[in-house]
């Protein structure tokens, strides 16, 4: 017990010296449950004290971020190279299916499991590759890790990073590299096959196996003791190499209807009653977490500005339908069409009168339109 409490209490100390904050409390995290398990719970309680959030060691974690280099910028258009952002834990609300969300657990539990991994030689290396569609919530898992983390997110630009002159852009992801190996965080790019394509690519210059050849090592050598996140659209154009400097890899997709109804009770912040988040959840199938966002705004905007309490079912389901990829967005929608797309969602939860009521017309009436169609 006493060389375990030995060799995390060092591992402190060489962290602290080094204003890993991250590190310090990733292994006093451990000590304590080292303590717990060993029978030791006051000396587990005082340490567990130490770590609670307070306002007074945010502004100390923000003073010593303060002391690390600017974020580097480009030769030649003078752009930064990433932007930094520090987030509370618990501000970023994310929502995924229960098998995402276990993989994302898992990575938490590799991450400060990390001294006792180290300790017994079988070290991870904490990364993650995210893909999937655009909208599916990449960049909002990054900044989830973030935040339940407590370290800064450093997200790479790729308007600055990426240069047209010959060599620059190999250049600048070193600057970035070595800049984020000065601190304590979570390194995020963005957009990563603009960076990271495949280097048998017939299209593409040389100039894109060098800008590759350097991203794989600088991504080795940026060592176990920093997160790495990445994110692209198209998994597809990856070079190879790429897949293998990830220890996790997670794909997102549109949310299921239970991930449907999460997600529009937050995003409709009350101005919904459980029936109207029940049929935009229904109709929404194939919408990603981006097009459901912005389906609620619209329509609380609307309810607001009509002095409404709630927004109201007509609205919400053809802003539901003209969000649907099979219809144009500036069409006006013909009410046989939402008739049966409303029937065939869900017929169960839209019977004739259901959708009579939503449309303010008669029963018979929507019988009709049915049997037309």
């Amino acid at each position: 017990m006493q060389a375990d409490c030995l060799f995390n209490v060092s591992k402190i100390i060489e962290a602290g010296v080094d204003a890993d904050v991250g590190a310090v409390r990733n292994y006093a995290e451990h000590l304590v449950k080292h303590l717990r398990k060993n029978g030791d719970p006051k000396a587990a309680k005082a340490i567990a004290a130490c770590l609670r959030p307070s306002r007074a060691k945010k502004v100390e974690l923000a003073r010593g971020l303060s002391e690390h280099p600017p974020v580097p910028v480009d030769n030649e258009s003078r752009m930064p190279l990433a932007d930094t952002e520090l987030l509370d834990r618990g501000s970023v609300s994310l929502f995924l299916p229960a098998s995402i969300e276990a993989e994302t657990q898992r990575f938490f539990d590799f991450f400060h499991a990390a001294p006792q991994l180290a300790e017994n030689g079988v070290g991870i290396s904490p990364s993650i590759l995210i893909h999937g569609p655009p909208g599916c919530g990449k960049t909002q898992l990054a900044r989830f890790v973030a935040a339940e983390l407590q370290l800064p997110l450093i997200t790479a630009r790729t308007d600055g990073l990426i240069s047209s002159y010959l060599g620059s852009t190999a250049k600048n992801i070193r600057y970035l590299f070595e800049y984020v190996a000065s601190r304590p965080c979570i390194f995020f790019l963005d957009e990563f096959d603009a960076i990271a394509k495949m280097r048998d690519d017939g299209h593409e210059l040389g100039e894109l196996k060098r800008v590759v050849i350097s991203l794989l090592q600088n991504i080795d050598a940026l060592g176990h003791d920093r997160v790495l996140l990445a994110a692209t659209n198209h998994e597809h154009l990856l070079d190879p190499a790429i897949w293998r400097r990830f220890s996790f890899r997670v794909h997102l997709t549109e949310p299921d209807h239970d991930t449907r109804l999460s997600m529009l009770r937050e995003f409709f912040r009350g101005f919904a009653e459980d029936l109207l988040i029940e049929t935009v959840a229904a109709l929404g199938g194939g919408l990603t977490g981006a097009e459901l966002r912005q389906i609620a705004e619209n329509t609380v905007r609307e309810a607001i500005v009509a002095d409404e309490e709630c927004v109201s079912m007509l609205s919400a389901v053809t802003a539901t339908i003209s969000a649907s990829r099979e219809i144009d967005a500036d069409a006006e929608i013909p009410i046989d069409k939402c008739v049966r797309l409303l029937r065939a969602a869900n017929p169960k939860l839209f019977t004739q009168g259901k959708i009579a009521s939503i449309f303010n017309v008669s029963q018979p009436k929507i019988c009709r339109l049915l049997k037309t169609g």
